[in-house]
Formats: structure tokens, C-alpha cells, sequence
């Protein structure tokens, strides 16, 4: 997937190294809180979800996977001089891509950890998670470098939403602010945590035109 090199940029502003910084810092934080303990095979580890365990290992490995790749894509997408590598690791971003949402479809069919409600949110977060990353490779396959760079953004922001979902539901004791039981808790969080960010950044797209 070759790309016009004139389109990039040498290095990497300060401000946007500073968001990949923090989005790595969390990534990491995310993988060793959230996913590692699914990688011990007991049904003590997996609790409620160990009769869906291969569903939720699919889920979590996929999306462990496209979450990491994502910071190092991001990066080497904005910087010539780590452009070698883009294109394997936008493959490698996109196959984890296409394991975690299989792994969401899984779930959001099989378990009902949430009700109705929660199983519908789900597979409508792993259908745009999808459907935003094919439109961010078919770009970059018809020479379209900009538009893939925002596209990426939005597909990166739909692989970061596990990871604001768990701390929001995770950290804030919804139950005792507010008398809200964890289970509508999850339940109303799991569309602001991509819905938010996708806004704000069309808006800041929006604003940038200008």
C-alpha cells in the first residue's frame, strides 16, 4: 500500500506525541488491569463470562491487538521516517480489528451480561468499528492519504472506547454518586464513550476547514 510521501509529514508535533503518549500509557494500563487476566484459563479468571470464554478471548485478543498497533500506527502514519513499517502493521491493526468485532458480534448474540439493551450496543459498536476501519483502508488503496489519516483517527477512536469504557464503569462509583446499579451503569456508558469522542472530533475536523 504505497502512499505519496509529499502528503507526510517528517516528525511528529509535540502536541499530537504528547496524546499518543497518554493513549500508550493507557493502552498498556488496559492490557495489564483488563485483558492479561483472561489469558489465565480458569473459570475463577473468566467468572460470568466462562461459558462464553472463547467469545471473549476472540474479543479481547483482537482488540489487544488492533489498541497497540493503533498508537504505533498512528505515529508512523504522521512521520516519513517510520513508514517502512506502516503498512504491515496497518495490516496487523486491521486483522486484530477483525478478530475483536467478531469476538463483539459473539458476545453481544450469546451473552446476556447486561440485558437486550447491552447485546444491541455491543454489535452496533463491533459494526462500526468495522465498517470505519474498511472505509479507512479502502482510502488508502485509492491514494486518498488524507482521508485515511481521519479515517484511522476514527477507527482509533472506536478500538479506545473498551478502554474509556472500563475506566468509566470501572472508577466511577456510579451506585454510590448516584443510585445507578452497575448494570444500567454499563449499559448507558457503552455509546458515549464512542459517540463523544467521534463528535468531537468532527467538530475539530470542522473547525480546521475554517
Amino acid at each position: 500500500m504505497a502512499v505519496s510521501q509529499a502528503t507526510l509529514p517528517t516528525t511528529v508535533g509535540g502536541t499530537k506525541k504528547a496524546l499518543l503518549l497518554v493513549a500508550a500509557l493507557l493502552a498498556l494500563y488496559f492490557a495489564y488491569e483488563q485483558v492479561i487476566p483472561y489469558f489465565v484459563w480458569s473459570e475463577q479468571a473468566y467468572g460470568y463470562y466462562w461459558p462464553f470464554r472463547l467469545a471473549l478471548l476472540l474479543h479481547v485478543v483482537g482488540g489487544l491487538v488492533a489498541l497497540l498497533c493503533g498508537v504505533f500506527q498512528l505515529w508512523s502514519g504522521l512521520n516519513r521516517r517510520a513508514m517502512s513499517t506502516h503498512p504491515m502493521t496497518g495490516r496487523l491493526y486491521a486483522t486484530g480489528v477483525v478478530l475483536g468485532a467478531a469476538g463483539a458480534f459473539w458476545l453481544s448474540f450469546t451473552s446476556a451480561a447486561f440485558g437486550f439493551a447491552w447485546g444491541v450496543s455491543l454489535f452496533m459498536l463491533g459494526a462500526a468499528w468495522l465498517a470505519v476501519t474498511a472505509t479507512a483502508l479502502y482510502l488508502i488503496r485509492t491514494r486518498q492519504v488524507e482521508a485515511h489519516k481521519q479515517w484511522m483517527v476514527r477507527s482509533y477512536i472506536l478500538t479506545f472506547a473498551f478502554v474509556v469504557f472500563r475506566i468509566v464503569t470501572d472508577h466511577v462509583p456510579a451506585e454510590e454518586l448516584w443510585g445507578i446499579n452497575r448494570a444500567d451503569w454499563s449499559n448507558a456508558m457503552i455509546w458515549p464513550v464512542w459517540v463523544v469522542p467521534l463528535l468531537g472530533y468532527e467538530m475539530l475536523l470542522a473547525f480546521r476547514r475554517r
